[in-house]
């Protein structure tokens, strides 16, 4: 990991033995110091006296569809939650968090009532994905998917989570594909504009979540710094530079954002542009006031989207009996 590495370097230690460290961490998963028995004994002691792992797991919560989440404790003391998703054919997803907390405030999203308390480093992204990966080692499979969805904003942090992509991504590292790496937004146009230059193209989630500026202001307060025709502007802008098709979430709420006419309006702003709409029902725990629509009206929003030409999935709800489904991370384990 960055600080493993950067401490070596500034002690003058040679690249191959970072790369044994590099070996150790991301390969055999050892996260003791003293049990990498590929380095000399006077550096494994060094490095045991000096230098701590960036994340503690503090507890461990199994959903009944066999979800798992995670609480992890940072070295100074601060709490995130990660999430493992098993889907079918062992293409498990780890959800990561990007922040403590939330700066955006959305409405139906339980995180986002919990404010900001600081960035994550690259590291401390990267130590979530790689726990997963030694826990799905021990079962014979693998990590396929990472998306970048669990609390806080990974735009607004756009350094260290770039920093994140490059390790995950890093064939002597974490070794996911860019193709199964997803950051999702609420919509920071600046830094999409900064994300169309940067020379990796993971896949891009926009969580939309309504199809006009005076509803979507109403629930996301992003919406009024960035309306829609500024984000579809630079979306558009980044499809040209990418080719990549862009996924947008949309939350559910019953009788918010659920009508037909919503659905009409969303299919019209979606319309030959590439999209894929992921539709997902509320889940509780943000505002009691929120209700997810029952499953019949759940199709019928999705066809009448579907008149549009645009794709879209229902997603299936995973982990929401230990509030590890979307938009239930708060902390509350």
């Amino acid at each position: 990991m960055n600080f493993v590495a950067q401490y070596l370097t500034q002690q003058g230690v040679k690249k191959y033995r970072i790369d044994q460290v590099n070996q150790a961490i991301y390969r055999d998963f050892v996260f003791d110091f003293s049990q990498m028995t590929t380095l000399p004994q006077d550096m494994r002691e060094d490095l045991q006296e000096n230098l701590i792992f960036p994340l503690e797991v503090m507890k461990e919560r199994v959903s009944k569809d066999k979800t798992q989440k995670i609480l992890f404790k940072a070295n100074d003391g601060k709490m995130i939650e990660s999430v493992l998703m098993r889907h079918l054919h062992e293409r498990n997803t780890v959800c990561v968090s990007s922040q403590v907390g939330c700066a955006m405030a959305c409405t139906f999203c339980a995180t986002g009532k919990m404010g900001i308390t600081r960035n994550l480093t690259a590291d401390e992204i990267v130590m979530q994905v790689v726990y997963f990966q030694k826990k799905m080692a021990n079962e014979g499979q693998r990590i396929r998917n990472v998306v970048f969805m669990g609390m806080g904003e990974p735009l607004n942090n756009y350094e260290n989570v770039m920093e994140a992509v490059r390790v995950l991504n890093d064939q002597k590292k974490c070794a996911i594909g860019i193709r199964h790496l997803t950051i999702s937004t609420c919509g920071v146009v600046p830094m999409i504009e900064k994300l169309i230059k940067d020379p990796l193209k993971m896949n891009l989630a926009i969580s939309l979540h309504a199809p006009n500026d005076k509803l979507r202001s109403s629930i996301m307060p992003i919406n009024d710094a960035f309306p829609l025709a500024e984000l579809m502007k630079v979306l558009r802008k980044y499809q040209a530079v990418t080719n990549n098709r862009i996924f947008y979430e949309y939350v559910l709420l019953k009788g918010v954002n659920d009508s037909l006419e919503n659905a009409a309006e969303l299919g019209k702003l979606l319309q030959g542009t590439n999209a894929h709409v992921n539709l997902i029902p509320y889940n509780p725990g943000a505002d009691d006031a929120y209700e997810a629509p029952a499953n019949n009206a759940n199709r019928r929003f999705q066809k009448a989207i579907e008149e549009f030409g645009v794709p879209v999935t229902v997603r299936v709800t995973f982990g929401q009996d230990i509030d590890g489904a979307c938009g239930q991370l708060a902390l509350k384990s």
